[in-house]
């Protein structure tokens, strides 16, 4: 009878030892419990790179400043003069004009003073012979004839002595006593072709300019 009740007491400590290591190890395998964040709380803003600045943001909005239009100095409803510094000599003002300085300009050239009855040249250049006869009816002959633009011929006519003063020689002439034998296109003014020999280098006296006048 004593043996027996030893068994049962023995089963009985058996089954408790037991019960307590199930209930151990159920603990230690569930996750404990954590209190749920209050909506209140505000997560910290993550911190910035290095090398960054981070401007505080005034949760009550971005403040203006009151301008005042008056200036600092000077009369109702000007601005302020005396916060503009004065712009270098030679350089423009902060208010968009530009300063005095010393023009550095040319003079403009004067004009040419020629003889009276003349008539100062924008052109003379040179042409070769060619046998034949120029619009005056005339045969053209080298350092005798000259074309003359229709402005020019309108005023001297075909026929007229004239006498053309060249400003940079030409052949060893520095004047050339021709006569008006042929005119040229409508487009020249004031100009004057002298006709040379086909032996002559024409190309090579090139352009200038000179006076002519009737003679």
């Amino acid at each position: 009878m004593r043996s027996r009740l030893l068994d049962v007491a023995l089963i009985v400590g058996l089954v408790a030892v037991a019960g307590g290591i199930m209930w151990t190890l159920f603990n230690l395998g569930s996750s404990p419990r954590t209190d749920a964040p209050t909506p209140s709380a505000v997560s910290p803003a993550p911190p910035a790179p290095s090398g960054s600045q981070v401007t505080p943001v005034d949760p009550a909005g971005p403040r203006v400043t009151p301008v005042d239009p008056a200036g600092s100095q000077g009369e109702p409803g000007e601005p302020d003069v005396a916060a503009v510094p004065p712009a270098p000599d030679g350089e423009a003002s902060p208010g968009g004009g530009e300063a005095d300085a010393p023009g550095d300009e040319a003079p403009a050239p004067e004009p040419r003073v020629v003889p009276e009855g003349s008539v100062a040249l924008e052109r003379i250049g040179f042409s070769y012979v060619t046998g034949g006869p120029g619009a005056c009816g005339v045969v053209l002959e080298a350092w005798v004839h000259v074309a003359v633009s229709r402005d020019l011929l309108a005023e001297y006519g075909c026929g007229a002595e004239v006498l053309v003063t060249l400003d940079d020689p030409a052949g060893d002439r520095s004047e050339v006593a021709g006569v008006i034998g042929d005119t040229m296109n409508p487009s020249f003014e004031r100009t004057v072709n002298v006709y040379v020999g086909e032996d002559e280098d024409a190309f090579a006296y090139g352009l200038t300019t000179g006076v002519f006048a009737p003679r």
